[in-house]
């Protein structure tokens, strides 16, 4: 299977079902992306989905831009997911409180 039809594939995910189903894969961890083993943030998933292995190296920025971008263009505030992973919310929680505005948005439109 070629690169982009795997890229395209997994770009069909909503950032609640990767937190869902590829955060199952981690250990969650507050305040920052990775903790360099199996540990990840909210956005460390997200990051991991696009093919980040967890450690901090010049490909680094390349992924967070990846997430970010994804992020941004399904209309959600990075900060806003950062404080929630921080918060303490696991990330099904995180994962409902998304789905529950889309909802609303889906509803006020």
């Amino acid at each position: 299977m070629s690169q982009k039809l795997i890229m395209k594939q997994r770009q069909q995910l909503t950032v609640s079902q990767i937190l869902r189903v590829y955060g199952k894969q981690f250990r969650q961890i507050r305040s920052r992306y990775s903790d360099g083993n199996n540990g990840r943030g909210a956005i460390g998933i997200i990051m991991s989905y696009f093919g980040w292995d967890g450690r901090v190296d010049f490909d680094t920025a390349y992924d967070l831009l990846v997430a970010s971008e994804m992020l941004k263009h399904a209309g959600i505030d990075e900060d806003l997911l950062i404080n929630m992973n921080d918060s303490g919310l696991t990330f099904d929680e995180i994962a409902d409180y998304l789905d529950t505005i889309d909802e609303y948005l889906d509803l006020s439109m």
